[in-house]
């Protein structure tokens, strides 16, 4: 092995496959990364190989990094994928101010959101994720109250999963909206416990295989804290921000509407695409999500989407509810086909 690590266009699949490199600079002083062939960087891309980026330095200590082929990398460069881990080019995440078409990679500390709570919301650290999640969506959405909803939605969920089940310091966000492709792009990542480790818990699943435990997670009702054992509620705090296990299966079911839903954990990543679905190896300990909705979509449906996507989970989570074990072949019932 060189000390050269070589950076690809960052769609998804080449980011989870990069994943999977494993990287000996331990008889090396200096490494170079190499974006020269880095081009197509989406907000999903950027985050997972940044991360990945940052627990090789870490593992390396010892070398001094450097970053080559930067030439004609100004947007990577503004969205603050360079510094995210650690190499001095181009802004630090958060840095760029963003707007109506892009919200640059940030970092949110979770201590951070609870000292907020405490100040602000009588330590409920919900309140503040709903905030921040209100803030993010008005900046995509270009004043669709509408869509606003669905995506403050869809991304206080996700935030909330972080904050109450992976353990992590950090919340890592980016996105971008594509108004040739009616498409918005919201991705989020943590460096966490991971999917399985937080629902393991729940003695009710039967976890066999890594792809599991991301199917389980996006099955209504689904939760490492709510569930009931032997006829039994696990007890938890009585509130609005009560946990339901609904969060991933109703943002999974309002991306399948022309998007698409890819959540990444552990050896496996798991990408939805209506009746659709494929599972890529990968490793990552951590958890990161992407979510593509179609705009337009969202924005002509009649109705309360989000109630009447519960509202059909709800029979799907009764019949959970009445089974001693819940394992993944149950649930793929949700995934018709292969891509």
């Amino acid at each position: 092995m060189d000390n050269t690590i070589n950076l690809f266009d960052l769609k998804a699949n080449n980011a989870l496959a990069f994943c999977c490199n494993e990287y000996d600079f331990s008889n090396f002083t200096e490494v170079y990364v190499n974006a020269h062939n880095m081009n197509d960087v989406p907000p999903f891309g950027m985050l997972l190989v940044a991360s990945k980026l940052r627990s090789i330095r870490q593992a390396n200590q010892h070398a001094k990094f450097y970053i080559n082929g930067i030439e004609n990398k100004s947007y990577a460069a503004h969205m603050g994928f360079f510094k995210s881990f650690n190499v001095g080019f181009g802004k630090s995440p958060g840095e760029a101010c963003g707007n109506t078409n892009y919200i640059p990679i940030t970092k949110l500390n979770v201590k951070e959101l609870r000292i907020e709570s405490y100040n602000s919301d009588n330590g409920v650290v919900q309140s503040v994720i709903e905030r921040k999640s209100r803030e993010l969506a008005k900046v995509l959405t270009r004043g669709n109250l509408y869509v606003e909803e669905i995506v403050t939605y869809s991304i206080r969920e996700i935030m909330r999963n972080i904050v109450e089940h992976s353990t992590a310091e950090e919340i890592w966000f980016a996105a971008q909206y594509w108004s040739s492709k009616d498409t918005v792009e919201i991705s989020l990542l943590d460096e966490g416990v991971g999917i399985k480790q937080a629902i393991s818990i729940n003695p009710n699943l039967v976890i066999k295989k890594p792809e599991d435990a991301l199917l389980l997670s996006i099955e209504p009702g689904i939760s490492g804290k709510a569930f009931k054992y032997k006829g039994r509620e696990r007890i938890q705090e009585d509130s609005v921000w009560r946990n339901s296990g609904y969060g991933l299966y109703v943002t999974s079911k309002l991306c399948q509407l022309g998007g698409d839903f890819l959540i990444c954990s552990g050896e496996k990543a798991l990408h939805i695409k209506g009746d659709k679905h494929q599972v890529v190896d990968t490793n990552f300990n951590g958890t990161a999500i992407r979510m593509r909705m179609k705009v337009s979509e969202i924005a002509n449906f009649k109705g309360n989407l989000v109630d009447e996507i519960v509202s059909k989970g709800e029979a799907i989570a009764k019949e959970n509810g009445d089974r001693a074990n819940i394992t993944a072949s149950k649930v793929s019932r949700i995934l018709t086909q292969t891509f």
